[in-house]
């Protein structure tokens, strides 16, 4: 499996612009691959199961190739779960179901970062790292400058309620 979901999950949040546009496509990826490593670890887990019921038949038709004497069920199993081949399709089925595992981790750190990039956009949209701004200075400015009055009278022919004849 690789291992490039650690790099794909880091958000850049000077570049929100192509961070948003390409979420989707990650969120995409990494959930056909969590599919994908589902079908995989199913697979496994059919392949162990195939694996012990041809060794448990193969017991139970020639049982004297195993056993000195006639078996008991737990004493099949037991000879089963210690052959070589059982093991290692086990082995199989349980590092798929890591895989599995993980990628529903990767696909969920996605979702994450989706409202991460959300509260990100909407704290650029607000301000929030802009520089701070001092408003009395901005007051001075403007009566330096003598367009103080202008604005304030503009402001207030805006906002008064023109009274009905």
């Amino acid at each position: 499996m690789e291992h490039k979901y650690n790099e794909d999950i880091k958000i850049n949040e000077f570049d929100l612009e192509s961070e948003w546009l390409t979420q989707a496509s990650h969120f995409l990826y990494y959930a056909t691959s969590h599919a994908d490593a589902l079908h995989n670890r199913d697979l496994m887990k059919s392949k162990a199961d195939l694996v012990y019921a041809q060794a448990y038949s193969s017991i139970k038709k020639d049982w004297e190739k195993f056993f000195d004497s006639k078996p008991t069920e737990p004493a099949i199993k037991e000879y089963i779960a210690k052959s070589k081949s059982y093991r290692e399709a086990e082995r199989k089925f349980i590092d798929a179901a890591r895989d599995a595992n993980v990628l529903l981790g990767v696909k969920t750190a996605f979702d994450h970062r989706k409202l991460a990039l959300s509260n990100l956009t909407s704290l650029k949209i607000g301000g929030f790292y802009s520089e701070p701004r001092n408003k009395q200075r901005d007051v001075d400015n403007l009566k330096e400058k003598g367009s103080y009055q202008a604005q304030k009278k503009s402001l207030n022919n805006g906002t008064r309620r023109k009274k009905a004849k």
